[in-house]
């Protein structure tokens, strides 16, 4: 009695993290169980999410292009950037807020209202022909629908996946939505426009955003809501140092990150002479069919070597390929280029999910530190496209492209240095754990 009594008190003065849980699992299942028929369904659910949020971000550029070239080629390419790069903005720091309202049970809601949203912002958007309502409609409408649906999938599938080894691969497979999406996404708007305009071009990709959500609500049959009131802001989060470390290193990456999403179509057309139009927009899903391998790769590594510690690899080679880019001035060197650097993305897009749990003290407190790591990415695409489009102006092509790849860089490598600290101290902890 008396050793059950003190085992029980040394229990309470050291309560179980998430990481612990995590060790215990790995610990106690060398082989992980495979995900069940409602886990399946949440996969699914998640990787529809994938594919029209990240997936519709990913086909910034050709709408980019197009507003430059066609609906409002008055305005400069700063001014033009800042209605994609709000749209992700709104996208990803809406987890600030629906982060929370999913801890406090409300994801049936959340899907519900935030797909709908979404779906009427591209509807809308196929009526616009000036900025202000461009920005209305894509920016806003699109980027609150979006966002509203996307921390909350994200945070509800790595709930209902709680051996880490299973959670890294389904993260990696769900993450694929996005690639698979930044493919369909930028081949429809490249073919329909030249048949049926850009009108019915948007709202055909508006009917098929619809038609993929009405899949999704498919892990709502069934669904329990979890009540429960919690902190709707974890206070904690900013006294952890190795947490806010990682919020700002992926500021830094997603400063240089959403840079070759948005301006690579319209940089490769200015720096190759003579260049098919129709092969710059393909660069888009050339770029996000490769980042399908990388996504993979990623879930299959991080089960290995851990997810922290895969995502601050790709942030190196993510360095050096965008002062690679500087070099690259031939057709067929920005296709190879391209791929790389879609895997890269892939990497950095897919683990996201699959490392916070891992810097949570408790999961109760998961949606909450998914909503507040990516409202930092958020800024960091928010930012980031606009100064390089003041960088480097299109509109003036004196200017000195190799300022621009110059600038990704630099911010890429920034965010892999400071990797460094979480992943140290992550590996501490694990050693004590173990211990």
């Amino acid at each position: 009695m008396a050793s059950d009594s003190a085992s029980n008190n040394k229990s309470q003065e050291h309560p179980m993290t998430a990481l612990d849980v995590d060790k215990h699992h790995v610990a106690t299942a060398p082989s992980p169980p495979q995900p069940k028929a409602r886990q399946w369904l949440q996969i699914t659910s998640t990787f529809i999410v994938f594919f029209n949020t990240w997936g519709f971000l990913l086909t910034s550029g050709v709408f980019q292009t197009y507003y430059e070239k066609v609906l409002i080629s008055e305005y400069s390419s700063s001014s033009i950037a800042w209605i994609s790069t709000t749209c992700a903005f709104i996208i990803l720091s809406a987890g600030v807020i629906t982060g929370p309202l999913y801890d406090n049970g409300f994801y049936r809601a959340i899907l519900l209202f935030g797909s709908l949203l979404q779906v009427v912002g591209v509807m809308l958007l196929s009526l616009c022909t000036q900025y202000y309502q461009l920005f209305l409609c894509h920016a806003i409408c699109i980027g609150l629908g979006a966002g509203i649906v996307f921390t909350p999938s994200v945070a509800a599938a790595t709930a209902c996946l709680p051996v880490p080894a299973v959670r890294a691969k389904a993260m990696g497979l769900m993450a694929c939505g996005s690639s698979i999406g930044g493919i369909v996404y930028p081949i429809m708007f490249q073919f329909l426009i030249p048949l049926i305009g850009f009108l019915w071009t948007v709202r055909s990709i508006g009917f098929v955003i619809f038609e993929l959500y009405l899949i999704s609500y498919s892990v709502l049959v069934g669904y329990q809501e979890k009540k429960s009131v919690r902190r709707a802001f974890d206070r904690t989060a900013l006294m952890d140092w190795p947490f806010m470390t990682l919020c700002v290193a992926s500021l830094l990456s997603a400063i240089a990150f959403y840079i070759p999403l948005l301006y690579l179509p319209l940089f490769t057309e200015i720096r190759i002479p003579n260049l098919d139009p129709n092969l710059s927009l393909d660069l888009l899903p050339i770029l996000n069919g490769a980042s399908v391998v990388g996504r993979l790769f990623a879930g299959f590594a991080a089960a290995i070597i851990g997810p922290t510690e895969t995502i601050t690899i790709a942030l190196t080679f993510g360095t050096i390929l965008l002062f690679s880019w500087i070099a690259v001035d031939t057709v067929a060197g920005t296709i190879v280029w391209s791929v790389f650097w879609g895997m890269i993305s892939g990497i950095l897009v897919s683990l996201p999910g699959a490392f916070i749990p891992l810097f949570c003290p408790s999961l109760s407190v998961l949606g909450t530190r998914s909503g507040m790591y990516w409202i930092w990415i958020g800024l960091g695409i928010l930012i980031g496209s606009p100064i390089a489009g003041a960088i480097y102006d299109f509109k003036f092509t004196d200017n000195d492209w190799r300022r621009l790849e110059t600038f990704a860089g630099i911010f890429m490598f920034g965010a892999a240095l400071l990797n460094l600290y979480p992943v140290s101290h992550l590996r501490r902890k694990q050693r004590e754990t173990s211990s």
